[in-house]
């Protein structure tokens, strides 16, 4: 587990493939993340689940607050051992808890894991155009706006730009640690 002011990253578990079912097959959460627009069965997530399971290059984290309540994932996905890479990406499932700063501690927590623990380098994150709010998210957590690949995803019935982010383990803004992160947090 690894615990910030509000919530707590967990391992996935069986258990939660359920909620994963409803968010899988939310309209908006399919256009604000670039998900499959594929209608979704209770099949294609247990498939899903166990694809995760023994990935040695995909971490994949269970979001959930003090109160225990399943909100999102967070993920480290296409991760490069050797040079020290990953992607980062994240879905606040539940929307009444999005807009209230669960994906931005829950981005600086993981990318303090990312490298303290896992000895990450070089942390990346795309972002459909239209996805603001994921844009904003990962600004304030001190990624840099790298680029945008033009008409790089087909999502709705249109080409949609794509925008990358990164943060380096030697940024300044980079969080030192998790203990760090939680202390920043804290402050008023």
């Amino acid at each position: 587990m690894i615990e910030g002011n509000r919530i707590r990253l967990w391992s996935i578990e069986k258990f939660d493939v359920g909620r994963n079912y409803n968010w899988g097959n939310d309209p908006e959460m399919i256009r604000l993340t670039g998900m499959s627009p594929y209608p979704k069965s209770t099949v294609d997530l247990d498939q899903w689940f166990q694809s995760l399971c023994g990935n040695p290059n995909l971490k994949m984290f269970a979001m959930k607050t003090f109160e225990g309540e399943y909100i999102g994932n967070i993920e480290i996905a296409d991760i490069d051992w050797r040079c020290g890479r990953g992607e980062i990406g994240l879905i606040i499932g539940e929307a009444h808890h999005r807009g209230q700063g669960y994906g931005s501690e829950a981005v600086r927590l993981l990318s303090a894991f990312a490298f303290d623990e896992m000895r990450m380098h070089r942390l990346e994150a795309r972002v459909l155009a239209h996805n603001a709010r994921a844009q904003a998210t990962f600004e304030r957590c001190g990624y840099t706006r790298e680029g945008v690949a033009r008409e790089a995803f087909y999502s709705e019935g249109r080409w949609v730009d794509v925008v990358t982010f990164s943060l380096l383990a030697s940024d300044p803004r980079a969080p030192l640690s998790i203990a760090a992160d939680k202390h920043e947090e804290a402050r008023p």
